[in-house]
This record gives structure tokens, C-alpha cells and sequence, in this order.
């Protein structure tokens, strides 16, 4: 796959990973905010496992297509109201997508996981003995 079908396949993650996660954060199971625990989780599950694959700037393309999504949901409906509330689960979202951005960018810098070669085994030197004369 080429470089720039991966980062639209990133893209497209991070939009499908922001719909779900702003559909469901406002749902709740037993009293504790479910929702919002699996939006938290999944968002930044994904964004770890493209920080650690052998291709890191990946994670921006991520942060991309889910801030993307985030920004249409801040701006609002034609309606007045908005899918983000003004309480703690909106402003928990808010915050992540500021941490997102904060990942997204410092991923910019990160290089591929080069490991190095493994070590070459030499055979054993003898110690050098003197010769008594």
C-alpha cells in the first residue's frame, strides 16, 4: 500500500473513530458515563497503536480526520443546539481533542522504529601467553 493510501485509511479511522465516540459519550450504564469511558478509550487506543507501529506519522493523519469531525460538531446545527453539551462529558471531549492535537503534533517528529543490527559474534581471541626464555 503506498504511503498516501495509508494516511487517508488513517484519516478515515480517525473520522469513523470521532462519530462513534461522539454519539455514544453521552450514554450511560448503572450511573457511571460508559459512553464516555469507550469514546476516551477507543480515541486514544487507536492513536496509541499508530504512535507505536513502525510507521508513527500516521497518528497525524489520525488526529486529522478526528478533529475534523470534532470541529463539525463544536460549530453547532442550523437549530441552535449542539451535539457537545457544556458539562463534564463535553468539556472531557473538548479537552481530549486538545490532547489529541498535542499527540498528533509531536508524532510529526517521530522517526520509524529503526532497530539496530544484531550484535556479530566473534570468535573467542585466545589470551596471548609469554614465552620464557
Amino acid at each position: 500500500m503506498t504511503s498516501v493510501l495509508r494516511h487517508v485509511a488513517a484519516l478515515v479511522t480517525g473520522v469513523a473513530v470521532a462519530l462513534a465516540g461522539m454519539l455514544v459519550h453521552r450514554e450511560t450504564w448503572k450511573g457511571l458515563p460508559f459512553g464516555l469511558m469507550l469514546a476516551l478509550l477507543t480515541t486514544f487506543a487507536v492513536a496509541w497503536a499508530f504512535r507505536v507501529s513502525s510507521r508513527p506519522r500516521l497518528t497525524t493523519s489520525y488526529a486529522l480526520g478526528w478533529l475534523v469531525v470534532f470541529g463539525i460538531v463544536v460549530s453547532g446545527r442550523p437549530e441552535g443546539d449542539f451535539l457537545l453539551a457544556s458539562d463534564p462529558r463535553g468539556y472531557a471531549m473538548m479537552v481530549s481533542s486538545v490532547v489529541l492535537v498535542v499527540v498528533g503534533l509531536t508524532a510529526l517528529a517521530a522517526r520509524p522504529d529503526i532497530r539496530p543490527a544484531p550484535p556479530t559474534t566473534r570468535p573467542p581471541v585466545a589470551p596471548k601467553v609469554r614465552e620464557k626464555m
